[in-house]
C-alpha cells in the first residue's frame, strides 16, 4: 500500500500568520491596488476582499478584470528581505512535521519566493519533499490555486495514489471542501493562537462545529500528529 501524501498548507496552518504577516500581506495589497488602480485606501481593501472570496486569490481578480502582471504582484505584496519581523518564533515545529508518516507536499497559494524563505525560518525546509506555490498552479497558460478543481485532480493524477491515500490539512472551507468531493481525507486547523487569543479577548471564544467535508478538526500541529491516523 502507498505511503500516505500530506498536502500542507503554509499561513496560518504550519504557523500563526495572523500574528503579523497576513495583516502585513493584506497592507501591502491594498496599496498595490489603491496605486494601481486609484482607489482609495477602503475602495482598495473592499476589493481585495471582493477578489479573494470570489476566486480563492485577490491576484486571479486582479488578473481577470485590470490585467495586473502576475509576478510584479507577489514580488510587491510579499515580504521577503524583512520577513523575519512578521514571524513568531516556532520552536520544536521541524519535529513536529517530521512525525507525519508518509510523503509531505507544502501546497500553497502564496509565492514560492515567500513560501521558501518561510521554511527555512521556521526551520521546516528540510520537512518537504515537494512545494507547491502558486507560480506552479497553472493549467493550460492559467492559474488555478486552491481552491480549483482542475488543481486538485492534477496533484491527485501526479500523486499516483488513491484518493483516500490523501490528506489535505488547511484552514480554509473551500479548499477542504474541493478535496472531500474528490474523496480525500481532510483536517481543518480551526483558528491560530491569535485569532483564539482575540476571541477570547472579544468574549466571544471560538466553537465551530466540524462540517461534514472536514474528517478531523485541530487548533494546531501537536494535536494532529496526535490523530493523524485519521480515517
Amino acid at each position: 500500500m502507498a505511503r500516505p501524501l500530506w498536502l500542507i498548507d503554509l499561513d496560518n496552518t504550519l504557523y500563526d500568520a495572523s500574528w503579523r504577516v497576513m495583516g502585513e500581506i493584506n497592507r501591502r495589497m491594498t496599496a498595490f491596488m489603491a496605486d494601481r488602480l486609484r482607489l482609495s485606501e477602503q475602495q482598495a481593501s473592499h476589493l481585495r476582499e471582493r477578489y479573494w472570496r470570489r476566486y480563492g486569490a485577490t491576484l486571479l481578480g486582479l488578473m481577470r478584470h485590470h490585467e495586473i502582471n502576475p509576478y510584479e504582484f507577489l514580488y510587491q505584496t510579499h515580504p521577503h528581505h524583512d520577513l523575519h519581523h512578521f514571524v513568531p518564533a516556532s520552536r520544536g515545529a521541524r519535529y513536529r512535521v517530521s512525525r507525519l508518516a508518509g510523503e509531505r507536499w507544502l501546497l500553497t497559494n502564496a509565492s514560492r519566493r515567500y513560501a521558501l524563505k518561510l521554511l527555512q525560518l521556521l526551520g521546516l525546509k528540510r520537512c518537504f519533499d515537494r512545494v507547491i506555490a502558486i507560480e506552479d498552479m497553472k493549467i493550460s497558460g492559467r492559474f488555478r490555486p486552491k481552491p480549483s478543481m482542475l488543481l486538485m485532480r492534477r496533484l491527485l493524477r501526479q500523486s499516483g495514489r488513491p484518493a483516500g491515500r490523501i490528506r489535505l490539512i488547511d484552514d480554509h472551507d473551500e479548499n477542504l471542501q474541493a478535496a472531500h468531493r474528490l474523496g480525500m481525507r481532510t483536517a481543518r486547523v480551526l483558528a491560530s493562537k491569535t485569532v483564539r487569543m482575540q476571541a477570547r479577548d472579544s468574549g466571544r471564544p471560538l466553537a465551530a462545529r466540524r462540517p461534514s467535508y472536514v474528517r478531523l478538526q485541530v487548533h494546531c500541529l501537536r494535536s494532529l500528529i496526535r490523530a493523524q491516523h485519521f480515517r
